[in-house]
């Protein structure tokens, strides 16, 4: 592997290098194309070298170079070469691009933009064929995974271990079932529901938000002497819905310079259910809104890292952050690799169920037609069939109210690969070993999983079914 100090400024400190694979893994001598990679060298005596450990962030379609970095500053990231490939299609690997950015689809359409949703993705589907339509087939997690492969390969590695996160638990599991002899130790953490691929993880996601924002309106609820929202579960959702849609035709202009609209505040209410660890410090911006008085000041963030400056020239700066965020098109081609149905009918009754079922979060968004629908390109195979050949069990994680990957499907994928599942009970959040809450132990937001994916990584303790119960709802509320 040619390495190099990696140019780009949000990965310094990190090596890089570029990887040719085929397009078509069924043509392997024909058109070739090329995967971005990043290593964070291990910082430890070689004795306590662990090997190399390949990451995913999710997404789909997140480059995962930097995750790379990310992960290299935790305990694990110390004993390991920690390996960031971005997927092929976007990052430092060859780009898939249409030509125009993907539509901003509305959450809460009404019947019109409904149907202006179908006009919406028929003409980006059409771009993107026009665009790349002769590459897209080929972008799929199938094709990703035979990429890593290949990199494990010219590093000269016999086994990788692997740690992905939403999306990247998918890619991992896909991974292992293909290259079973390639794989010893992977920690897929909130993963899908490998039964729900791609549509049904999508709309269990309207329905978590649901819950979530159920479950935040009853402990609100027990607390009326507090923040006065309504002494009912349904008392409280009324005072939200009141407040958007009053916001809906008179939008707040915020101490801190942010517009609270009726989309920003619906979701607002759906991201602020879902950390209960936090249910205190969001109730008391909530009631500003409702009842149109003084916002408190914002808590201040954790702690992270500094990030370098990008450099002076705007065309540089602006060319590497293409790289770290970017472009935003191989998502989509990654959810066609799947089925979807054909009637639009189906589609525009699921967008008003959802719509009218769950008015905050995620709503009818993930209900909606994707370009699936409209693309001439379809997938060159079927999704893999996901079964554990190799012979470490993964340690698999699952939140009970994350709304991004829902519990159920977490269980499934465990069961599907004969593996133990952490259960992080009575949590709505996402992604569990997160770099950004692992710096000093005091600090750490989720240590039970932190202890048992550390344990497994660093000691191959394989745990039995666990349960953590890491972030307590807040029991003494006051404003």
């Amino acid at each position: 592997m040619d390495w190099r100090e990696c140019e780009d400024f949000y990965l310094e400190g990190l090596d890089c290098a570029t990887v040719e694979v085929p397009l078509d893994y069924g043509d392997p001598e024909g058109e070739r194309i090329h995967v971005g990679v990043s290593r964070k060298p291990a910082e430890v005596d070689e004795g306590e070298h662990q090997g190399v450990l390949f990451t995913n962030p999710g997404g789909p379609g997140v480059p995962a170079r930097k995750f790379a970095s990310d992960i290299g500053s935790t305990p694990v990231g110390q004993a390991y070469d920690v390996i960031g490939m971005d997927p092929r299609g976007l990052g430092a690997s060859t780009w898939l691009d249409c030509g125009q950015d993907p539509p901003n689809l509305a959450r809460h359409p009404g019947d019109e933009e409904i149907e202006r949703i179908f006009d919406q993705q028929r003409e980006y589907a059409e771009a993107c064929d026009e665009a790349d339509g002769d590459l897209r087939p080929h972008f799929t997690t199938a094709n990703t995974a035979r990429d890593m492969d290949v990199v494990r390969a010219v590093l000269g590695e016999e086994r990788i271990d692997y740690l992905g996160a939403s999306y990247g638990t998918y890619l991992g599991a896909v991974y292992g079932s293909l290259f079973p002899e390639r794989l010893d130790r992977a920690v897929l953490d909130s993963a899908v529901d490998p039964d729900g691929v791609w549509r049904e993880n999508l709309l269990s996601q309207s329905v978590g938000d649901a819950a979530n924002v159920g479950r935040y309106a009853d402990w609100l609820a027990a607390r009326d002497e507090v923040f006065g929202l309504g002494g009912t579960h349904e008392q409280v959702l009324s005072a939200f819905e009141q407040t958007a849609e009053r916001l809906r035709d008179e939008p707040r202009e915020g101490e801190d310079g942010m517009t609270y609209d009726e989309q920003y505040f619906r979701n607002l209410v759906s991201a602020s259910a879902q950390d209960q660890g936090t249910w205190d410090e969001s109730a008391r911006l909530l009631k500003g809104l409702v009842e149109e008085t003084p916002l408190p000041e914002a808590p201040e963030s954790p702690e992270s890292p500094q990030t370098p400056e990008p450099p002076e020239d705007p065309e540089e700066a602006e060319e590497q952050l293409e790289r770290l965020t970017g472009p935003p098109h191989l998502a989509e081609a990654l959810l066609c690799e799947a089925e979807w149905p054909t009637d639009p009918d189906r589609y525009r009754s699921d967008m008003r169920e959802l719509r009218d079922a769950n008015p905050f979060g995620t709503g009818a968004g993930t209900a909606g037609p994707g370009v699936c629908l409209y693309s001439e390109q379809q997938p060159t195979e079927p999704l893999v069939d996901l079964t554990r050949e190799w012979e470490t069990p993964a340690l698999v994680i699952a939140g009970e109210f994350d709304s991004s990957t829902h519990y159920e499907g977490g269980k499934a994928m465990a069961e599907r690969l004969d593996s133990p599942l952490v259960t992080v009970v009575d949590d709505g959040a996402h992604i569990y070993y997160n770099p950004q809450f692992l710096g000093d132990e005091e600090d750490v937001r989720h240590p039970c999983v932190a202890d048992a994916v550390e344990s497994y990584l660093l000691d191959g303790q394989v745990p039995g079914d666990t349960d953590c119960h890491d972030r307590p709802r807040p029991d003494d509320a006051t404003l």
